[in-house]
């Protein structure tokens, strides 16, 4: 999780950067590499915006399964546990790791399935709202370098 939240701030470093670069050239020349630069401005805002909410994101709700019977799910890889509740996580790791048949969960297990679970899906909105933000800091980038081309710097 530390890793989606250190692409956060790249990302917001990044995008602050284009606003300052951008707002240089809103009054400087002709209304279309202004109305680029506002683009441009609005862009790296939602960035930003994106990017601290996906900072700030850590409640999620467990819900109930919504994966399909009988297939083999990795249960180890975070897109594939979010699919999960935490009695149907546990029984399939019971099954997968061929766990003895005497076996029974007890609530140290079912807490245990419940923060990975949770672990998991608070993973998958960092990252969903990681790739919200790339989009709106992609294309600032790319009005930047519009601008950057009409202006002929």
């Amino acid at each position: 999780m530390k890793f989606a939240e250190g692409k956060h701030a790249v990302t917001i470093a990044l995008a602050s950067a284009v606003v300052v670069f951008a707002i240089n050239f809103l009054n400087l020349s002709t209304p279309f590499v202004a109305t680029l630069s506002a683009g441009c401005i609005v862009f790296s805002l939602i960035s930003i915006l994106y990017s601290f909410i996906a900072l700030s994101a850590r409640k999620v709700k467990i819900g109930g399964f919504k994966g399909k019977e009988g297939v083999k799910y990795n249960l180890m890889y975070y897109k594939n546990i979010i699919l999960f509740d935490e009695d149907t996580y546990i029984s399939t790791i019971k099954t997968q790791y061929n766990l003895p048949k005497a076996y029974h969960p007890d609530e140290q297990d079912r807490d245990l399935a419940r923060q990975i679970i949770s672990v998991a899906k608070v993973t998958n909105l960092k990252f969903s709202y990681f790739n919200l933000s790339l989009i709106f800091l992609f294309l600032s980038l790319s009005c930047a370098v519009a601008t950057i081309l009409l202006l002929g710097l």
